[in-house]
């Protein structure tokens, strides 16, 4: 690969990992900080930050290795890029199907829906799904390592001799059904159910002011979703092309620079969601401002609008609740009291933000060079070295 390539590949990791990084961490900074982000929805997008955070962190491993061709941080750290990198792409689906079920519950059933939407159970929610990806990446902590080629360190999913390609193909289509194909069926059946909900109420069973905030929200979690498929989308088809492909069977430079699209795309969708917030949701705009301009929270909360339901506040006694909705009382009047709200613990608040949402996932590629001669890691643990043998 010539010398223009190599810096624009290099360019691009670059990019990715900054814009990555900035903006899931202030996602995480508005989301833990600031009480009025505090919503169900937001605590869905907590995590997905957190997932594309762990995502991003690795990109300057995968610069490194794509210069030297060849692994030089050794069988440790090889695991754990390979672990990261598979965990954040089976969550982010995870995460999506999760939210997609919370606007059903949201929106198709409004009278229930607070029995379910609590912070006690997004939480325990969240946990389940943390758990259920990892148990999901079994495989790759069991198989990723280093192995040498030529006298240097390759990292990647070596499966054993006697799996081999059956093993491969196996995982292939493990993770396609686990991270994308189940979950995008799930997501198709919510969100059907939940426009056509939207197009049945009327306006005499709910005021304009609460369809409006849920049909926005509704549209924002579609939106993240439209942009993840569109995102993932050419990964997977060129990936269940493989299983099709004869062994060892050697493939066209045209397919090589679309299995490297497909995978800069997988890569753009971690760095694009926190913009998503920023341009679809008036709350983590106004957050995001407040935050780099390092306004007081105090005054952060009281710019945010408050969204359809709020959280059950903590139980701390009455005098706790009567200094809380003293607190309110002033802030609607428009005072300037000096009250202590950065001070108190930022658990309760909102129920359902009608303007966040979530996704991302992560994948890895190099460039034509290194898929050719298979000297790096292939996105979610699939092996990218083999498009050209």
């Amino acid at each position: 690969m010539g010398i223009a390539a190599v810096i624009l590949t290099q360019l691009f990791y670059a990019l990715t990992c900054i814009v990555g990084l900035c903006g899931n961490t202030l996602v995480i900074y508005v989301v833990t900080r600031f009480t009025k982000m505090q919503t169900v929805t937001n605590l869905y997008i907590l995590n997905l930050a957190i997932a594309d955070e762990l995502f991003v962190v690795g990109i300057p491993f995968l610069m490194t290795t794509s210069l030297l061709g060849h692994w030089p941080f050794g069988s440790v750290m090889c695991k754990l890029y390979m672990i990261t990198t598979s965990l954040n792409q089976f969550t982010s689906s995870l995460f999506l199907t999760i939210m997609s079920a919370d606007r059903y519950i949201a929106v198709c059933h409004p009278i229930s829906s607070p029995k379910f939407r609590t912070p006690m159970i997004s939480k325990l929610v969240s946990l389940t799904a943390w758990t259920l990806s990892a148990l999901m990446i079994v495989p790759v902590f069991m198989y990723s390592n280093t192995l040498k080629n030529n006298g240097l360190d390759n990292c990647n999913i070596f499966w054993p001799e006697s799996g081999g390609l059956h093993g491969e193909i196996a995982f292939i289509r493990y993770s396609f059904a686990l991270a994308f194909g189940i979950p995008l069926t799930l997501i198709f059946i919510f969100y059907s159910l939940v426009l056509h909900k939207l197009k049945t109420v009327g306006p005499k069973t709910r005021s304009k002011e609460k369809k409006k905030s849920r049909q926005k929200v509704t549209r924002l979690v579609l939106t993240v979703i439209t942009v993840y498929v569109i995102c993932w989308l050419p990964y997977w088809v060129l990936q269940l092309t493989l299983i099709l492909s004869p062994p060892k069977q050697g493939h066209s430079n045209f397919r090589v620079v679309l299995f490297l699209l497909s995978s800069c795309l997988s890569y753009i969708n971690s760095a694009l969601n926190p913009i998503l917030y920023a341009f679809l949701s008036d709350n983590f705009k106004k957050s995001f401002m407040k935050a780099c301009t390092c306004a007081a929270r105090r005054d952060v909360n009281n710019a945010l609008k408050p969204e359809n339901s709020m959280f059950p506040l903590r139980q701390r006694g009455n005098s706790a609740r009567s200094r809380m909705t003293r607190r309110d009382k002033e802030s609607a009047e428009g005072t300037t009291s000096q009250c202590g709200l950065s001070k108190e613990p930022s658990t309760a608040v909102t129920t359902t933000n009608a303007k966040m949402s979530n996704n991302t996932t992560t994948t890895s590629f190099s460039s034509a060079d290194h898929v050719r001669n298979g000297r790096s890691p292939g996105p979610g643990g699939t092996r990218l070295p083999d498009l050209l043998q």
